[in-house]
């Protein structure tokens, strides 16, 4: 399942993408009287946002080091 294993940073971007889309869509539903659907895209906005914040308060990762003793 090597093309379903996605690293951090295109995590990071995804869900920074798609904030910012949402952010839009949502904007559009309020202009076009849709506040119910609003609302649904929204939640997907900051399910979106918390995951950034989340990428961003981790730790880099090291990948290939080992401790010696």
């Amino acid at each position: 399942m090597v093309g379903s294993v996605r690293s951090l940073p295109q995590q990071n971007e995804a869900a920074a993408y798609i904030e910012q889309a949402t952010r839009e869509m949502r904007d559009l539903a309020l202009r076009a009287g849709l506040p119910f659907l609003a609302y649904l895209i929204d939640m997907a906005r900051l399910e979106a946002a918390s995951q950034v914040l989340a990428a961003s308060k981790e730790p880099p990762q090291r990948s290939g080091t080992a401790e010696s003793a």
